[in-house]
């Protein structure tokens, strides 16, 4: 008796679990506000209406062309022109289709604001926008061209991304085998490390010339806080390799006006993206070179000789000389994924110009007896501090 007892209960409870997974089936409940969760198995593209329960229908249906729409924007946005992309190419995109031409001004959590005309929108993203198999962790970023549907009270739904002419891009803080996508469409990268405060980071610097050269972007090199040097002669002497090497140099002191003009300059008509640790002085420069920015600014921690975050996510600032800058958090870690040993030195012209000159093929350029590279920093034709960071990022990278 008692075993078929058991049997009943566990036939009831059966009988339990069907009946709760068909009314499951039946029903599903979705958070109204989620866009996201709405905009994914829509038919019409609009809202589904909650009943006095607070529950929607069921999935519809996917319309017969939606997936090749997916495939298809999929391939577009994972396009890269290499720079062949124009602001016509952009029009002429946005003309054969429904949607306005738009450029993303900031990116936030799933949504983005994108300034269209005159007007400046907050958007949402298309469900069937998504980062799988692109090799990046984000969809947009500042600066990347979509086409926009707007819709009421100054929102709008980004409808495609547009190929990129350029992108500045790092691996992700989260996902290590994915990249992140810091800026799109971008002329130039303008690095910012100042003097003292915190203290100039030459192997940083080298890792933005990196990240700008792979990138394929040209790098500007503004040395800050210059009215904490002793003289000037002392800042241009530490960074000499730099302009050696080809690289535009731009000393500033925000605090008295120093330099600038000239970065002003370098600026004007320019698509540009900042990077820098944070209290560099990255804001201060900008609001000294447009003083109608308004930007904020934080103190520097003189015990830990490091900045305090004043700006918390990408965000694009037009300048009144025409000119465009990307404003970045700062960066602590560049990031080299992808580049191996071998590679290294391809971006340290300096040295790879003494290969195959050391006694031995193999030569680390380390401790080995006969080595070129070695003797070209001893005669002062390379310099130590360049020779050290190579071998420091070396130690870093991957066979």
């Amino acid at each position: 008796m008692a075993g078929k007892a058991k049997k009943g209960k566990r036939a009831i409870s059966k009988l339990q679990q069907e009946q709760q997974m068909a009314q499951r089936g039946q029903r599903r409940s979705i958070r109204h506000n989620t866009a996201v969760n709405q905009e994914k198995h829509r038919s019409d593209w609009q809202p589904l209406v909650p009943d006095e329960f607070g529950v929607v229908a069921a999935r519809r249906i996917m319309p017969r062309d939606e997936l090749s729409r997916r495939e298809r924007q999929e391939r577009l946005s994972s396009l890269d022109l290499s720079g062949t992309i124009s602001q016509a190419d952009w029009l002429e995109m946005a003309d054969e289709s429904p949607f306005a031409l738009g450029m993303v001004i900031e990116v936030g959590q799933g949504l983005c604001r994108v300034a269209v005309e005159e007007e400046i929108l907050l958007c949402d993203l298309r469900g069937s926008l998504i980062a799988e198999g692109t090799g990046y962790s984000n969809i947009c970023a500042v600066g990347d061209r979509v086409l926009v549907q707007p819709l009421d009270q100054h929102q709008g739904l980004v409808e495609a991304v547009l190929p990129r002419r350029s992108r500045l891009a790092r691996s992700d803080s989260f996902y290590g085998h994915l990249k992140q996508i810091l800026a799109a469409n971008v002329d130039q990268l303008l690095i910012v490390a100042s003097w003292r405060q915190p203290h100039i980071w030459l192997e940083l610097i080298d890792e933005y010339l990196i990240g700008a050269a792979r990138n394929n972007l040209k790098a500007l090199i503004c040395v800050n806080k210059i009215d904490l040097a002793d003289q000037l002669r002392t800042c241009e002497t530490a960074v000499k390799a730099y302009a050696d090497l080809g690289h535009q140099l731009i000393f500033t002191s925000a605090t008295n006006g120093y330099g600038i003009e000239l970065l002003r300059q370098a600026l004007a008509g320019k698509s540009t993206v900042l990077a820098g640790l944070s209290g560099v002085g990255k804001s201060s420069l900008l609001s000294a070179v447009d003083p109608s920015l308004e930007l904020k600014v934080g103190e520097v921690n003189l015990k830990r000789q490091q900045g305090r975050h004043t700006t918390t996510q990408s965000v694009m600032l037009s300048l009144s000389n025409g000119g465009q800058v990307i404003d970045t958090p700062g960066i602590r870690d560049f990031g080299l994924k992808g580049l191996t040993k071998g590679e290294l030195v391809s971006f340290y012209p300096e040295i790879e110009s003494q290969l195959g000159r050391c006694r031995f093929r193999d030569c680390s350029h380390s401790h080995e007896p006969g080595c070129a590279i070695k003797r070209s920093v001893d005669s002062g034709a390379i310099a130590g501090w360049r020779y050290e960071n190579y071998c420091s990022i070396y130690q870093k990278l991957e066979e």
